[in-house]
C-alpha cells in the first residue's frame, strides 16, 4: 500500500491528510492478483500545497469529484477483506498516516482490518546489507536492487504500491519474512504512536546510574569517572579514565525515552595524553555533584 497526503493546517494543529490511496494484493507466489487505487477528497484544506503537486501532480482540480476519506476506506476496507492479510508499505509513515486519518474521524478500530505489518524497506534494506538506520528512497533502492522502475509516474499511490511489490517480491525470503512481520494489533498502534524522546533531567526517577558505568575499550575493566556531567544538544557528557592503561576519553551518554522504557546509549572518544593518578584524584567530584547534571 502507498498514500500520498497533503498538509493541512486546522485549529487542532497540523495534520497529513490523505489525498491518495493505492495498493495492489499479492498471492503466495507474489503475483499481482488485485489493485486498489483512488483519489481521495481533502476536506480539511481545499488547496494542494505546492510541493506536493510538484511532487504528485494532483491538483485541486483532480480531486473535486473525488469521494471523502470515510466512503473511501468502506471501499478500501471491502477491497481488503476480512481474511488474514499483512500490509506492506516503505516505511512507517503510511501505516502512521492512515491511522492519524482514522483517528482524526473518530474510526481507528477500522484500522484492525489489516492484521499484519511489514516495513517492506527495512526488510529490503537487510536484504541488500544496508543499514536500517538509513533510509533510502523507494526509487533509488529500486535502482540499487536492479528492480524495474518503468514508465510509471512515481510518487503516485499505485504505482509507488506496484514498485514496492516488485522489490519486496525480489528479495524477500521466509526468514526475512519472519523477521519483519508483526502482529497489528492494539500495541503495535500504540508504539507506533508513541513519541521518543530525550531525558536531560538526571534526577528523573527512570535514571539508573549503575548504567554510566563504562568499560575501558581496550582493558576491559570499568574506568574512574573524573568529572561532573555536562548537558548539551541532549546529551551528558563526562570524561573518563582508565586506571589501568591510563588512557582518558570524553564519553556522551544519550538517554531516550522510548515506548518500551529508557535506552541509555554511549559514544567514546579517547583523549590524548595519558592522566596520572594524582590528577585523576584530583579531578574527581563530590558523589553528590557528579550525579547532577550541569548546564554549559
Amino acid at each position: 500500500m502507498d498514500l500520498e497526503w497533503n498538509g493541512a493546517t486546522t485549529r487542532s494543529g497540523y495534520f497529513d491528510e490523505i489525498i491518495e490511496i493505492g495498493a495492489v494484493a499479492l498471492d503466495d507466489s507474489m503475483n499481482i492478483i488485485s489493485e486498489f487505487q483512488t483519489l481521495v477528497s481533502p476536506k480539511q484544506t481545499r488547496k494542494i500545497r505546492g510541493r506536493i503537486k510538484d511532487l504528485t501532480h494532483i491538483t485541486n482540480d483532480d480531486l473535486k469529484n473525488a469521494d471523502g476519506f470515510v466512503t473511501v476506506f468502506k471501499r478500501l476496507k471491502a477491497w481488503i477483506g476480512t481474511g488474514d492479510n499483512c500490509m506492506l508499505a516503505w516505511g512507517n509513515s503510511d501505516i502512521s498516516v492512515l491511522y492519524e486519518n482514522l483517528k482524526w474521524y473518530n474510526m481507528t478500530d477500522e484500522i484492525y482490518i489489516i492484521k499484519n505489518y511489514c516495513d517492506a524497506q527495512q526488510l529490503c534494506q537487510q536484504a541488500k546489507g544496508i543499514s536500517l538506520n538509513k533510509q533510502v528512497g523507494l526509487a533509488a533502492f529500486a535502482e540499487l536492487a536492479e528492480v524495474e522502475i518503468g514508465e510509471d509516474q512515481l510518487h503516485r499511490a499505485l504505482n509507488d504500491s506496484r514498485l514496492t511489490a516488485r522489490c519486496f517480491a525480489k528479495l524477500c525470503t521466509p526468514a526475512l519474512f519472519d523477521m519483519f512481520v508483526k502482529k497489528a494489533d492494539r500495541i503495535f498502534y500504540e508504539r507506533m504512536n508513541f513519541k521518543c524522546y530525550n531525558l536531560q533531567d538526571l534526577s528523573d526517577e527512570q535514571v539508573i546510574f549503575s548504567d554510566f558505568m563504562t568499560e575501558c575499550p581496550d582493558c576491559g575493566i570499568f574506568m574512574k569517572r573524573l568529572t561532573g556531567f555536562i548537558c548539551k544538544n541532549k546529551k551528558h557528557y563526562a570524561k573518563y579514565r582508565c586506571a589501568q592503561c591510563g588512557k582518558q576519553f570524553n564519553i556522551s551518554h544519550t538517554l531516550k525515552i522510548t515506548y518500551d522504557g529508557l535506552e541509555h546509549r554511549k559514544t567514546l572518544s579517547e583523549i590524548g595524553g595519558v592522566q596520572t593518578s594524582d590528577e585523576a584524584h584530583e579531578a574527581e567530584p563530590a558523589p553528590e555533584e557528579a550525579m547532577q547534571a550541569a548546564e554549559e
